[in-house]
């Protein structure tokens, strides 16, 4: 999968497939985080089937499933965000989060193991897996949706049989290719 980035705001882009406040545990940190910049454009990010939307979970996020990426803007320029898929049946997700001047925690960390993709999420006084004050955790929703494209009967298992209708929660997109997800947005919070 691929992910393009046409306008680069310190934000933390949870991209493919924020929460409420929850009691947590400790935040945790995603596998990886790509870096989206005018020379680095692109990303191949690898994630699961479930990760942005998992019934397992509530239909919550899975952290270390998702794959995640950063990019800066400015306030009020449009950014596009473009995510590509090669698997049949896969349709991407994204939600896209401003860390601004509250978040003190450093980038590499997120609440917990699982992530709301249609809420922003708060921290305070977030402790890493050690139990140390990391600081506070202010992600604040700006965009999300998944792809919208050929599954309008709903989702489809592995054997192609129907288990559950699409989702009310999250934005569907539609823009006639199934399997490709484009989002423009432009930050317009903090």
């Amino acid at each position: 999968m691929s992910v393009k980035c046409k306008q680069i705001v310190n934000i933390l882009t949870a991209a493919v497939i924020g929460f409420s406040v929850q009691t947590v545990m400790a935040a945790t940190k995603p596998t990886k985080i790509a870096e989206f910049t005018p020379s680095t454009p692109k990303n191949i990010l690898n994630i699961k089937r479930a990760s942005w939307r998992d019934p397992l979970f509530g239909n919550t996020g899975w952290t270390h499933n998702s794959d995640w990426g950063k990019f800066s803007t400015t306030k009020n320029k449009i950014v596009k965000i473009t995510l590509v898929t090669k698997v049949p049946g896969l349709h991407p997700g994204i939600t896209v989060w401003q860390r601004g001047a509250k978040d003190t925690a450093p980038d590499s960390y997120v609440p917990d193991h699982f992530y709301q993709q249609n809420a922003s999420i708060f921290e305070m006084g977030a402790k890493d897996e050690a139990n140390k004050n990391i600081g506070n955790i202010f992600m604040t929703l700006v965009a999300q949706g998944y792809d919208n494209d050929g599954h309008t009967d709903g989702y489809l298992d592995d054997n192609g049989k129907k288990t559950r209708i699409a989702p009310t929660d999250v934005k569907g997109i539609k823009d006639s290719v199934s399997g490709r997800l484009v989002l423009s947005h432009s930050l317009n919070v903090e």
